[in-house]
């Protein structure tokens, strides 16, 4: 039987952190390192559930499960919440279950740097409790998390990760090393240990004549080559060789065209749509370039795509940004450019897109739709069509615009799940539109333009489907910007509520031209704020559906 958990509970809450990066429901897009984020006073339902004997242990279950959903949006809420759960003073059961999951949530290596950058900074700042006390240095429980994170992997494992990643957030595995001291049964992993403490040319002195350790040392050795080596054939053959990643190559290496011929037909897609403009940049995209018949190659196979589970929204962001030469410029850049035209100094010209990349990417876009997973859940989503939706860029979604935005997760739910409709706001009521479940992106935002708009109010479409007595476990309202002190949309979802009787129905705001800093001291956990649009807001839609937080 499961317990009624009220609205300020300490669960619901440190779900709610974990997937939207606050304690109530409201999701902003952008650099959460940058906007404070990751403070442990923002995540105080940690402590209120250590302090509690009966659920001290739900932190860590709280985070595997959101960890399992694979449908959070920044994993470093979870590295976060793992390093306070270790670092509270309340429960010492809780510290060794924390410490037991570190293997499990941060298993990549960047991860598992970052929770030693957490639990440093955490310790350094003494803000878990009003005494100033917390949890701090390389106590026994954190060594044995460390080393066992190091020791559990093969020796030839570890040597890829130590090589791969050698530093990550202001941490060397070097440093940490010194810090915990790991001694392996192992010879081999004592080997790559002593590599990332002495160097190469210490571990081939003392173990280079010895056959057991030949492996390890030469695929050491051949990762060092490729890193110091000035021969850009040479360095492309060993990144074949030895299935190498871009985290391997160093900068002196980054815009050699033979490098990223070798690098693209391995990569996974997420990193090489990350990496598009980086490459444009470098010149490397000429009309007759081997690079860019691999790009699009790589970005229109189909199995590729359900492979790597590419969501639409990070295409259009993708395909948007590269036509218009890369995301718009940030205040500082836009100041500095400014400055430069008032003195009449040459910019160099940005280069433009290359138009066979641009026609691959929206064909990778209309096949990217097909692999989402449904959730089975009843969807109703309202579009605003104003000028300003379709004129203005939404908040920190690059170069997407509003309506484009709200096609975007109009279409992403029409294509996946069978109970989806889809309606504009006119003056009075709504308007119903009609698209097929196989319109491509452009089709579809043809037939939203071709709708009536008018006068905005979030309320709308709960009035219309209590009136029409239909049945909807989610509405989506997408808008430029959110009234919430003029709108009545939490009475009109409660109406709603009650009287289809579906007390478990949801309401999702999306204000994606805007940055609204409004917040409600008492919040309803059945409605959630989205603010601004980046190529995570599908999945956190998706997340809140499912009831995850």
């Amino acid at each position: 039987m499961e317990v009624d958990l009220g609205p300020n509970d300490p669960e619901i809450r440190l779900s709610q952190f974990l997937y939207v990066g606050k304690e109530y429901p409201d999701y902003h897009p952008g650099n959460w390192f940058v906007h404070n984020y990751f403070l442990a006073k923002n995540v105080p339902s940690i402590e209120e559930l250590a302090e509690n004997t009966e659920k001290q242990l739900l932190p860590v279950q709280i985070i595997i499960k959101a960890f399992e959903s694979n449908l959070v949006p920044n994993p470093e809420t979870l590295v976060f919440a793992l390093a306070v759960c270790c670092r509270q003073m309340k429960s010492e059961q809780l510290r060794h279950a924390a410490y037991a999951a570190v293997n499990k949530i941060c298993a990549s290596p960047p991860h598992f740097l970052l929770f030693i950058k957490f639990v440093s900074q955490i310790s350094k700042q003494k803000e878990l409790n009003a005494t100033g006390s917390s949890k701090h240095g390389w106590g026994k429980g954190l060594r044995k998390a460390v080393n066992y994170w190091y020791l559990s992997r093969t020796p030839m494992e570890l040597a890829k990760c130590v090589t791969r990643y050698r530093s990550r957030y202001g941490w060397k595995h070097k440093d940490i090393l010194k810090l915990s001291h790991p001694v392996s049964k192992n010879p081999e992993a004592e080997v790559v240990l002593k590599y990332v403490i002495h160097g190469l040319e210490e571990i081939k002195k003392t173990y280079g004549e010895d056959s057991r350790f030949t492996e390890i040392v030469e695929y050491i050795e051949h990762i060092e080559d490729f890193k110091h080596s000035k021969d850009q054939l040479q360095a492309a053959h060993l990144l074949e060789e030895y299935e190498l990643t871009l985290d391997h190559v160093p900068g002196h290496l980054l815009k050699s065209e033979e490098v990223w011929n070798a690098l693209i037909p391995s990569m996974n897609l997420i990193t090489l749509l990350n990496n598009l403009q980086r490459i444009h940049n470098f010149e490397l995209l000429t009309p007759n370039s081997l690079i860019v018949s691999k790009i699009i190659e790589q970005i229109t196979n189909v199995a590729y795509i359900i492979r790597d589970k590419v969501h639409p929204a990070l295409v259009l962001v993708t395909v948007r940004n590269y036509e218009n030469c890369g995301k718009p410029l940030t205040y500082v850049k836009r100041k500095v450019k400014e400055q430069a035209d008032k003195k009449k100094l040459i910019l160099p010209i940005p280069i433009k897109p290359n138009s066979k990349i641009v026609v691959a990417l929206y064909k990778m876009l209309n096949v990217s739709f097909f692999h989402i997973q449904p959730t089975g859940l009843r969807y109703f989503v309202t579009i605003d069509m104003n000028k300003v939706m379709l004129g203005k860029q939404t908040w920190r979604g690059g170069n997407v615009n509003g309506a484009e935005a709200g096609c975007l997760i109009a279409l992403s739910l029409l294509r996946s799940e069978k109970n989806v409709t889809i309606a504009t706001f006119k003056n009075i009521g709504i308007h119903m539109v009609n698209i097929d479940k196989t319109a491509s992106f452009g089709q579809a935002m043809r037939r939203l333009q071709q709708m009536p708009v008018g006068n905005v109010n979030l309320s709308k479409p709960m009035s219309w489907a209590a009136y029409q007595k239909k049945k909807y476990d989610v509405f989506i309202n997408v808008v430029d910007q959110i009234y919430e002190k003029f709108d009545t949309f939490e009475e009109a979802l409660e109406k709603y509520r009650t009287a289809l009787t579906l007390p478990n129905t949801k309401l999702i705001n999306c204000a994606v031209c805007f940055h609204s800093t409004y917040h409600k001291e008492k919040r309803d956990n059945s409605i959630l704020t989205i603010n601004g649009f980046d190529a995570s807001v599908p999945v956190v839609i998706q997340a809140f559906a499912k009831s995850l937080f």
